[in-house]
């Protein structure tokens, strides 16, 4: 939820702030292809909420004020089990959350550079600098919200095989899951960790090197796979 509601801000930020809507539409023009193929990992944070809920049904229950069934207890057990073993999913997580408060936190703090007139070289060079910040704000969100939905994929692919759970709400209805490998689900949360990791230490230095690091991304075959399948469930969604 923590992670989610700062993708929400930041998305709020691109849409409701002119300068930085206009930085991203400047950022578009310069990165059409790129911007499009990012344009493809995002996911609603509702849907996100939603994945969210259904593999761990038990948060929405106040420990103290709900009344906890034997299910219940049961569900939670397994949930923990589940969480044990996707260590992997919960460092991405962990990795996106503490990257898009970073993210957020600049942008709110240096957005008012976008509405000075520079007058000496050093302001130039902040315009500058701020405005690539702000242009790939919409490729970050979309980045974000895959690394998301990525982790949570893990985390239903590791509920099927420890809890061997096949016919379960965790996995009813999602189809890209019950003919997904762990092993390629595990390649794509790696790949995504080193992703975020050098896109996020570089977009404020080293634009395009964070740019260079997405596109590989993109050509990578488990993230690849994971896009296909999203695809899939989008246009064949059963609820």
């Amino acid at each position: 939820g923590d992670i989610l509601s700062k993708i929400e801000e930041i998305d709020s930020l691109i849409s409701k702030n002119t300068h930085i809507l206009n930085c991203v539409e400047s950022m578009e023009e310069q990165q059409s292809k790129l911007c499009k193929d990012m344009g493809l990992l995002r996911v609603d944070t509702k849907a996100l909420t939603e994945m969210v809920y259904r593999v761990f049904p038990t948060m929405v229950k106040d420990p103290i004020d709900d009344i906890w069934t034997i299910e219940d207890v049961f569900v939670e057990h397994g949930s923990n089990i589940v969480l044990t073993n996707g260590i992997a999913a919960q460092k991405l997580l962990s990795d996106i959350s503490r990257e898009a408060k970073a993210y957020l936190t600049a942008i709110r703090d240096g957005m008012n550079t976008l509405t000075i007139t520079p007058t000496c070289t050093k302001d130039k060079r902040a315009v500058k600098s701020m405005t690539r910040f702000c242009g790939i704000s919409k490729m970050t969100v979309d980045f974000y919200s895959f690394s998301v939905y990525i982790a949570l994929l893990m985390i239903m692919v590791v509920h099927r095989d420890t809890l061997a759970v096949k016919s379960s709400s965790v996995v009813k209805g999602d189809v890209m899951i019950l003919d997904l490998h762990r092993d390629d689900v595990v390649k794509a949360v790696e790949r995504t960790r080193m992703t975020l990791s050098t896109y996020c230490s570089f977009i404020a230095t080293n634009l395009d090197r964070s740019t260079k690091a997405m596109q590989q991304y993109l050509q990578g075959k488990a993230i690849k796979n994971v896009i296909d399948k999203k695809k899939y469930i989008q246009q064949h969604r059963i609820s």
